[in-house]
C-alpha cells in the first residue's frame, strides 16, 4: 500500500471503515512540501507502526537544483 499512501482519497485497506476521514491528508501534504521543493516518504513495519518524514531545500537555489 506503500506506492498509494500519498494518492488522492486512498485510505489503507485495514483502516478505511475503522477511522473517519477522505483520504486527503497525505496527498495535501505531499502538493505542499513538493511545491516547496521538497519530498515526502514513509517507512513502515506491519504491527509496528509507520513514520513518515520529509525534506525541505535551505534556500531557493538548492530546490532548482
Amino acid at each position: 500500500e506503500q506506492s498509494q499512501i500519498f494518492d488522492k482519497f486512498y485510505r489503507g485497506q485495514g483502516w478505511r471503515f475503522q477511522v473517519p476521514g477522505t483520504g486527503l491528508g497525505l496527498s495535501i501534504a505531499k502538493g505542499i512540501i513538493e511545491a516547496h521543493g521538497g519530498k515526502i516518504w514513509v517507512a513502515s513495519q506491519p504491527g509496528a507502526g509507520s513514520v513518515f518524514s520529509f525534506s525541505l531545500p535551505a534556500s531557493k537555489e538548492e530546490a532548482e537544483e
